[in-house]
């Protein structure tokens, strides 16, 4: 009992148990296995190669063939086992929640504790169940938390820039800057929001060194958006999928879109929401003891509306990740809302913190309590996932060893049963006999015809 009440004791435990939960979070990559897209890749990089297949993407399809991410999805699915490659991409995402670790303990005004750190992991990670099925857990889709690691460690580099001056380190910065300016529409416009709003701080505080330096960002990032977006593919694909896209907008539907879309990410995002308004609590002991009009308030004077940047730019950063979707609000899914949840988290962590004055002190037992809590919801729901993307694993290798013996011939094949999907392991199964992920699949394994039972 008296270790148990030792503080140095429930730290160390809580670190433990921290390491056993990104285990199990880890441990589902055993179970992952190629579907829809995934062949379609692997079939376009044989046919192509893999330089030749993001060229033809950039001028047939989508502007984001051509970046760097592109390019490690097409060689870790050329030379990698499936479960290597969204073991990498799990690791990028769970990466992406120290990283935010950091963005936090960054913005609060006292230092958050370590211990910390895989609690907001973890959560991040639970949170987002919605999308991890497509964004960690999927060969294809894992780009997103490739992306979404860019980003993280591209905030993480912007705030030690704002307050650093060596002439090296930025000019290295600038450099990294453009390889994240190529990475995806969604999170470049999420860093470009919080560019304009630091801009106007550095307007605002007469910083004009730092001003000068976020310019240039500015443009670097406006360049790779330019590049992306004016890809010719761009134009072929809006057309396929709304008729044009810009021909039949107007403000009110630009409007019902945005409104549309918000609701949505919302939607997906209200577990989320939910973790990151009991961490911060957490972490102020739930003790709110500042008044209410030091964080709402009207930004009626130059030194309200720094602190209204201040206190609220990743909440703007969050809703600005809405904006590419506006016009073709049909390409929104879960797995979009990536970048979105990402900066709420930490908004909703952050503003907590800030409602309190309370010097954070030893671990209490609430505190234990609420984390102990957080990391058994994650490995039962780890547990669950795992035993029914077991099951569904196994239909898929029976049926993946009945198409390899199958070439040149006609077989018959039943669909996968939703019920065998999962958060964690999703699949997009043929529709009918002439869905494109059924074609495609007959391409790779050399099938003459796949019948559906």
């Amino acid at each position: 009992m008296t270790a148990y009440n030792n503080p140095k004791s429930k730290e160390t435990a809580i670190y433990i148990l921290g390491l056993f939960v990104i285990a199990v979070i880890l441990g589902l990559n055993f179970l992952t296995f190629y579907w829809a897209d995934d062949y379609a890749i692997l079939n376009e990089i044989k046919e192509l190669g893999i330089f030749k297949r993001c060229l033809n993407g950039y001028y047939t399809w989508d502007g984001r063939y051509m970046t760097p991410a592109a390019f490690f999805q097409g060689a870790f699915l050329q030379h990698l086992p499936v479960q290597l490659t969204t073991f990498i991409w799990n690791s990028c995402f769970l990466l992406s929640g120290y990283f935010l670790y950091l963005l936090i303990n960054h913005e609060t005004n006292s230092k958050v504790k370590n211990y910390w750190a895989f609690v907001i992991i973890g959560a991040f990670w639970l949170g987002s169940y919605r999308h991890i099925g497509q964004t960690i857990y999927w060969a294809t889709g894992g780009v997103y938390s490739l992306n979404l690691l860019l980003g993280a460690l591209w905030l993480l580099g912007f705030n030690h820039m704002q307050n650093g001056k060596l002439l090296k380190n930025r000019i290295g910065f600038a450099f990294f800057t453009i390889l994240v300016s190529l990475t995806t529409q969604n999170l470049i416009i999420s860093l470009l929001t919080l560019l304009c709003l630091s801009l106007c701080l550095n307007y605002l505080e007469s910083d004009r060194v730092n001003l000068k330096f976020n310019v240039l960002l500015l443009l670097i990032l406006l360049g790779g958006t330019f590049f992306l977006s004016s890809a010719p593919g761009n134009f072929i694909r809006m057309k396929e999928i709304n008729g044009g896209g810009f021909s039949h907008i107007s403000l009110s539907t630009l409007l019902k879109n945005f409104g549309f879309i918000l609701f949505s990410y919302l939607k997906f995002s209200f577990f989320l929401c939910l973790l990151a308004l009991i961490i911060g609590l957490s972490i102020i002991r739930f003790k709110i003891n500042i008044k209410l009009n030091n964080v709402v308030f009207v930004p009626d004077s130059k030194e309200k509306v720094i602190r209204f940047i201040k206190t609220y730019k990743y909440f703007l950063v969050a809703l600005s990740t809405v904006l590419p979707f506006l016009t073709m609000p049909e390409v929104l899914s879960t797995r979009t809302t990536i970048y979105f949840m990402f900066f709420l988290f930490a908004f909703i962590i952050i503003f907590t913190e800030r409602l309190s004055v309370t010097k954070k002190g030893k671990l209490t037992t609430v505190q234990t309590a609420i984390i102990v809590l957080i990391y058994s919801s994650i490995v039962i729901f780890g547990i669950h996932n795992y035993i029914k993307g077991s099951v569904l694993k196994d239909e898929i290798t029976k049926r993946e060893q009945l198409l390899k013996q199958s070439k040149n011939k006609v077989i018959t094949v039943k669909v996968i049963n939703d019920e065998m999907k999962s958060y964690c392991f999703e699949i997009r199964d043929y529709k009918d006999s002439e869905d494109w992920a059924l074609k495609a699949q007959e391409i790779y394994f050399g099938v003459q015809k796949i019948n559906l039972e």
